[in-house]
Order: C-alpha cells, then structure tokens, then sequence
C-alpha cells in the first residue's frame, strides 16, 4: 500500500506513480490517497493498482487509522510504504492494527512547518521498520531531528523516465525558465527580481500554485505563465537557461528532468540540489536567497553558450547513468521484498 495526500500534480506523487507503474509484476499496488485522488490517479492503469480516497478533514482526523486499518487488512497488505510526514503518522499507526510492516519515504519539508513534520515523523518512526530518504541531507535532518537510527536509513535518489526528455535542443538564445509547483518553497519572487535587469530574454514558468497571481503581478509583461503543461519534455528542449531558485529541497523531479533535457542549470545550494549538480561540471550553483549571484550565474550561461552546452550534456549523462526509474524502482523493490518476507 501506498499512503500519500493525494496524486495531485507534484515531485512525490511522481515518484509514486512511476513506482507503481514500472515495478516488476511480483507486486500488487493499493494507493491509499489520504485526501482526494488527484489529477494523476488516472495515470494508473486497473492493472497496476487500485487508487482509494479516504477524504481526510481537516485538522488530525483520527477516523483515517481505522480507515486504513481496515483498508490494508481487506487487501492483504505486506507492505504499508508512506510518503511524507502526514502520510506517515497515518500509514505507520494503522499498521499496528495490521500484519503490515511499514517503510517510510521523506521527500522534503515545507518552508515555515518543519517543526510539525519533525513531530509528526519522531512520533511515527515508533511504528516504522525501515525508513528512506531521497538525499544525503535528508538523512542528516531525519537522525539529528526524528529519531531514525542509521541502521534503520537508505537514501534512494529520486529516478525519472530519462527517454521521455530526449528530444532536440532547440535554442532561442535567451530562454530562462523553470518548471515546478507556484509555492513558497521555490522562492521564485528571487527569480523575477534577479532576471529583471537582464534585456531581450523570455522569462517561461511552467506549473501552477497558490503564488501564481502573485508572481504575475510582480513579474507584468515580462514573463510568461504556462499552468500546468503535458508538454514538458519539448518545453525543457527549448529552455536556454534552467533555474530552480529554492530555499529547500528534497530531490526535485523538475531538476531531475531538466538535467535529462540537457539543459544549461542554475541552482541555489540547498538540499538535494547540491547532490545533483556539481558546480562548473553539470551546471552551476549558487548561495540561496542571493540575487546579485544568481543573475550573474544565468548571464554567464546565456552569454557562454559553448560553457552552457559543455554542462548540459555532462547533467544529461548524470541524469541517465544515476536517476532512471529503472533504477529507483529496483532498489524499493529490494526493500518492500525484505520487509514482505
């Protein structure tokens, strides 16, 4: 079984999708959504697993643990895996009502709350057998705050469907943009503010959130908004520059794809994405929060295109030799067997 929030469009819910429909056929998927299903529960085919929503109120909603409870036991579950701090509360108190012994996954923390998903994760790690992290500061954060034992930790890199973003470059000169969920957490007012004095380049955000009237309004004629898009992997092939401008991350399935794409990359030096791009080998990095130095950095890939293709094609062999589904969904498979049998 699968616990997350929802399948609504984002980074974990991809990982999730892409475990279940690329595992090996000696598993059998339940995909418990705590809220609703979500926009990518139709991504999983009836002979892949059965996606359920639970329509968790809000506030703590204690009728969820009998729910799932009830749920795994129907379904004969071996296996509770959870996704992120609520889904783990959840998943990991229902198992001591089931047979099923439970892996974790922590995919990241949200800017403002962390104290809560520490809470949430320390309570629930009692009930939890094993526990996986998507980088190596992940792992950091989940011994010095939620109580995990190193014995009990395996980080697991985030995988993509490398194929899916073979197509062609094909540059415009001066394309900056990024790909991700309108939210705090991708600081991208630091973005707008640090492309504002760079003249004659298209300024491209693809995905949707809360923050999209605001970044409209801060931005005005000069950027472009796409909502969410199908056509990602063309969109990523005639990006010029790639900016993920975070405050956190886990391990972004953006970043991921956007290295997969080729593209030339700026990233701030938070979380997973230190682990991902090398500074001046797959892209270049820069200090968070610092506008002067990521102006520079997306100048200096724009106006050095021989530097801006050396770094896309070494974050591509990155992308392909480490971060395939393939590969992340051969190493749960190990996990969800030892912990089943």
């Amino acid at each position: 079984m699968q616990v997350v929030l929802s399948l609504r469009v984002g980074g974990l819910e991809r990982v999730v999708v892409d475990l279940v429909n690329h595992a090996s056929d000696d598993f059998r998927f339940v995909v418990c959504c705590l809220e609703e299903p979500g926009q990518w529960a139709g991504e999983i085919p009836p002979g892949r697993g059965k996606v359920v929503a639970l329509n968790k109120k809000s506030g703590v909603d204690w009728r969820l643990i009998w729910k799932i409870a009830r749920l795994a036991r129907a379904e004969n579950v071996d296996v509770i895996h959870t996704h992120n701090s609520t889904a783990h509360f959840y998943g990991a108190v229902a198992a001591r009502f089931t047979k099923a012994r439970v892996l974790h996954t922590e995919h990241g923390k949200n800017v403002g709350e962390e104290a809560r998903h520490y809470r949430l994760n320390y309570i629930a790690e009692r009930f939890t057998d094993f526990t996986v992290v998507v980088s190596e500061k992940n792992a950091e954060i989940a011994v010095a705050h939620e109580g995990v034992a190193p014995a009990n930790l395996k980080v697991i890199p985030n995988g993509i469907r490398v194929d899916r973003f073979a197509s062609p470059r094909h540059s415009t000169g001066r394309r900056i943009g990024t790909v991700g969920r309108l939210v705090p957490e991708k600081n991208y007012p630091l973005l707008l503010r640090a492309t504002a004095a760079i003249r004659d380049a298209d300024l491209v955000f693809v995905g949707d959130g809360p923050l999209r009237g605001q970044l409209q309004k801060q931005a005005g004629t000069r950027a472009s908004f796409l909502g969410q898009r199908a056509d990602v992997p063309d969109l990523l092939a005639g990006f010029d520059v790639f900016v993920l401008p975070s405050n956190t991350e886990g391990m972004s399935i953006a970043l991921l794809e956007a290295m997969a794409a080729g593209c030339p990359i700026v990233v701030t030096a938070v979380g997973g994405n230190v682990e991902l791009i090398r500074h001046m080998q797959t892209g270049l990095v820069v200090p968070p929060n610092d506008e002067a130095a990521l102006r520079t950095a997306i100048e200096r890939l724009l106006t050095d295109p021989v530097l801006a293709a050396r770094l896309g094609t070494a974050a591509r062999a990155v992308a392909e030799k480490h971060h395939s589904v393939k590969a992340m969904t051969e190493r749960y498979e190990e996990l969800w067997r030892r912990l089943a049998a």
